[in-house]
């Protein structure tokens, strides 16, 4: 696994991973952070609402 990777588990049992990501910001209602989108290449900011995710592991 690559470094600067983010998993993140949601409430409904889903998992996302990211890699390549930036900026990791805690906001007053979850998180944001940039990545690099693995089919495009392209420069992506995610958002996530803290009531909809059950925990993260950013290695």
């Amino acid at each position: 696994m690559d470094t600067n990777t983010l998993i993140v588990f949601t409430n409904n049992g889903q998992t996302y991973n990211f890699h390549q990501v930036t900026n990791f910001l805690p906001t007053t209602t979850g998180f944001k952070f940039d990545y690099i989108g693995v089919a495009t290449g392209a420069t992506r900011t995610a958002v996530f609402n803290n009531t909809s995710v059950a925990g993260y592991a950013y290695i």
